[in-house]
């Protein structure tokens, strides 16, 4: 009874959770007719632990040869053929999704320690417990649960470091971000934030401990993703972590910046733009990957303005795209029908996004400490990472970032409560005078 009384709270967000993923598995199961076009998803992880369990290598190939895959990391694919080989697709499924229902629960640490606020923390914890992205993801097989089940702990320690250096802590969080980074390679330049963080945190006093702690931190992560980079050294003679990065600048940046410069339909230039290999994943390697991103950003450049509608749609749908739309889409409804609830979920994420730049913008002028700069960073970097996708951005690029933003929101709405209530007790003074 004890533990109970003492963690009200995050049973309550996990029971949430945990009543909303079982809701909208239920519902897009219904809606596919079986479990597993349920939870297959599009990203190839499917196939590719299929070929794991198979002994076929790590390839999403239909039959032999089994080529290499170029643009995956092993970490989800890995997990999830561990899981399908011991309990199956459904049980790989509903193993993901009652791990999902931590999420909020770091979500909700995280906003605390941002804020010191126990009222936000619980609004963010709720959010994120009812947010149809989250839901849908729990148990389809896409890396986002298994990334934000690494990413947020780590994101929670580094924190916690920033406050108070500690080995154990520094440790422990380059090890689950290094982890997170063979999950999904967004992440790889994450350390290049942390390090300068660390070196200015010791500036003044123990530089040598400082270059120690930024030491062990690059080597435990460069150690946890050297042997990947090997392997891709041998199968395309370039050590890299993936061509990820080529493969969506060329296939999802050019042609939505084309379809602006010309007028047309983005998957008409998509089509006539990439070969099919090009567009399936096949074609784009590590070994020409450069090539590809050099060729992509020569076309970017070409066409300026083009570009920067792009860039600046994209963004605008990383901050306010709420998920709804396509969870409508996903159980079999006619998103049309529901005009009055994609419009109000979209204001309140227009609000949200105001509200954490005001939030940003008090903890810049009057908090500018290191964890101050890290949650902006850590915003500003998955927002601009998000903007290759193009077109395709949607609201899980946000995922890793939303307690953070709906964090700073609270202290958005905060201030404007603080402030509006010192206007009114001014006022009342005046009147009374």
């Amino acid at each position: 009874m004890s533990f109970i009384r003492t963690h009200t709270i995050e049973i309550f967000l996990v029971l949430l959770s945990l009543i909303v993923h079982l809701a909208s598995f239920a519902a897009v199961t219904q809606e596919n007719g079986s479990v597993l076009q349920a939870v297959r998803a599009d990203d190839g992880y499917y196939e590719l632990a299929q070929n794991i369990i198979a002994g076929n290598g790590f390839s999403w190939s239909a039959e032999a040869p089994y080529a290499p895959n170029p643009l995956r990391t092993p970490g989800y694919s890995y997990t999830l053929a561990g899981l399908m080989a011991t309990v199956g697709v459904l049980g790989a499924a509903l193993i993901q999704l009652v791990a999902a229902s931590a999420i909020p629960i770091f979500g909700m640490m995280i906003a605390r320690t941002i804020t010191d606020s126990r009222t936000i923390g619980i609004a963010t914890g709720t959010i994120l417990a009812v947010d149809p992205t989250l839901a849908l993801l729990s148990f389809q097989f896409y890396t986002d649960t298994l990334f934000l089940l690494l990413f947020l702990p780590w994101l929670i320690l580094t924190l916690r470091y920033i406050k108070q250096p500690n080995i154990k802590t520094l440790a422990l969080s380059a090890v689950l971000l290094g982890a997170a980074i063979l999950v999904r390679p967004v992440a790889q330049f994450l350390p290049l934030i942390i390090l300068p963080l660390i070196l200015w945190h010791f500036r003044k006093t123990e530089r040598r401990q400082g270059l120690a702690h930024a030491g062990i931190y690059i080597l435990l992560i460069g150690a946890m993703l050297t042997p990947w980079v090997l392997r891709n050294m041998h199968e395309f003679g370039v050590p890299s972590l993936s061509a990820q990065t080529p493969f969506v600048l060329y296939t999802n940046l050019v042609p939505a910046v084309l379809s602006v410069a010309n007028g047309s339909d983005f998957l008409s230039e998509r089509d006539s733009f990439l070969t099919p290999e090009e567009y399936k994943g096949n074609a784009i390697t590590p070994a020409n990957g450069s090539a590809y991103t050099k060729e992509a950003l020569t076309i970017a450049l070409a066409h300026p303005t083009a570009s920067a509608f792009v860039v600046a749609k994209s963004l605008f749908t990383f901050f306010t795209n709420d998920g709804f739309y396509s969870f409508l889409v996903q159980i079999g409804h006619n998103p049309d029908t529901f005009m009055p609830l994609l419009v109000v979920a979209r204001l309140v994420w227009i609000a949200i996004t105001l509200l954490a730049l005001i939030g940003a913008g008090i903890y810049l002028f009057t908090k500018r400490t290191p964890q101050t700069l890290l949650i902006v960073f850590l915003v500003a970097y998955f927002a601009l990472t998000s903007t290759i996708a193009a077109f395709g951005t949607n609201p899980r690029y946000r995922l890793p970032v939303d307690p953070i933003i709906i964090a700073l929101a609270g202290v958005g709405v905060t201030e404007i409560i603080t402030r509006g209530q010192r206007l009114l007790s001014r006022n009342q003074k005046k009147d009374a005078l």
